[in-house]
């Protein structure tokens, strides 16, 4: 059965919506990506750190990425294949996820990277979709998987 312009108007918004997201965490745009997130944000990286899933104020959420690549020299993100289900004012973006690190230390090689998949949970508020939560299932890492700890300690002098 075909789409309606507004499921497709609905997917593209999504498709958008997590790509702005990739690239505002890329630029280390901390502000800008707080208008992406909802209040409230379900984080799920168990996969890469184990502990448990959090739900999180948006601005510790973003804090905690800002913590961990503020001070790295470079970020890459790749997010390819998204698959887009909406149901209602709820949807789920799954995508695959490559990203690149870099940092250069005397400890070590300069890059991580780590490739695997996002399950993005979304919702549409007045201002439009926004993203709910996000889940990571690591596929593959390879490098120096120490470069966000250093760059985590570069910033926390002392």
């Amino acid at each position: 059965m075909p789409l309606t312009t507004a499921e497709l108007e609905d997917r593209y918004e999504i498709i958008e919506l997590i790509n702005r997201m990739v690239l505002g965490l890329d630029a280390k745009d901390w502000n800008g990506l707080e208008r992406l997130f909802t209040n409230n944000v379900y984080n799920d990286r168990t996969s890469l750190l184990g502990g448990e899933p959090e739900t999180l104020d948006r601005v510790t959420f973003i804090g905690g990425w800002r913590g961990l690549m503020q001070n790295l020299e470079a970020i890459h993100h790749l997010v390819t294949n998204h698959v887009v289900e909406v149901d209602g004012d709820r949807g789920t973006c799954r995508a695959n996820m490559q990203g690149t690190h870099v940092l250069g230390n005397p400890s070590g090689g300069s890059t991580w990277q780590v490739g695997g998949n996002h399950l993005y949970q979304v919702v549409r508020t007045s201002d439009g979709w926004r993203i709910s939560g996000i889940t990571f299932n690591i596929q593959w890492a390879s490098g120096n998987q120490n470069i966000l700890a250093l760059a985590m300690a570069a910033g926390n002098p002392g």
